[in-house]
C-alpha cells in the first residue's frame, strides 16, 4: 500500500498524517474527529467537505453526514442489511439508503486496487 500524507490544522497547529493510518473521520457541527487504525484520536479544524476534498480519490468513502471511511478497513457488510458495515475496530456505521450502490461501486474499486 503506497503512503499518502496529508497536512491537517489542529489546536496544536498543522500536522503530518499517513492516510492509511486513518479508520475514520467522524464530524459534526462543533469538531471533526479522526480515528487512527490504533484507535487514537486527532480533532482536526476542518469541515467534512473540505476532508473529503484533502481525501480524494484515495479510498475513503462518506456514508452519511457524520462519517468518512477508509474502505480498506471495512470488514464485513451486511448482506441482508446493507446499510450497515463493521469496521476492524468493531466500530458500526450505517450508510444513507441512497448511496448503498455508490458504496458498493467504492469498495470493489477499492478491493480491486489492492488484490
Amino acid at each position: 500500500m503506497s503512503t499518502y500524507n496529508i497536512y491537517v490544522p489542529t489546536e496544536k497547529g498543522k500536522m503530518k498524517i499517513d492516510c492509511n493510518q486513518i479508520l475514520y473521520i467522524e464530524t459534526s457541527h462543533q469538531f471533526s474527529r479522526l480515528t487512527f487504525t490504533n484507535n487514537e484520536e486527532l480533532e482536526l479544524l476542518l469541515t467534512i467537505s473540505e476532508i473529503e476534498h484533502l481525501l480524494f480519490d484515495q479510498g475513503f468513502f462518506r456514508f452519511n453526514n457524520k462519517y468518512f471511511v477508509n474502505l480498506r478497513y471495512v470488514e464485513v457488510v451486511f448482506p441482508s442489511d446493507s446499510s450497515k458495515v463493521v469496521l476492524e475496530n468493531g466500530k458500526e456505521i450505517f450508510v444513507n439508503h441512497n448511496k448503498k450502490e455508490e458504496l458498493f461501486q467504492n469498495l470493489r474499486q477499492v478491493y480491486d486496487l489492492h488484490e
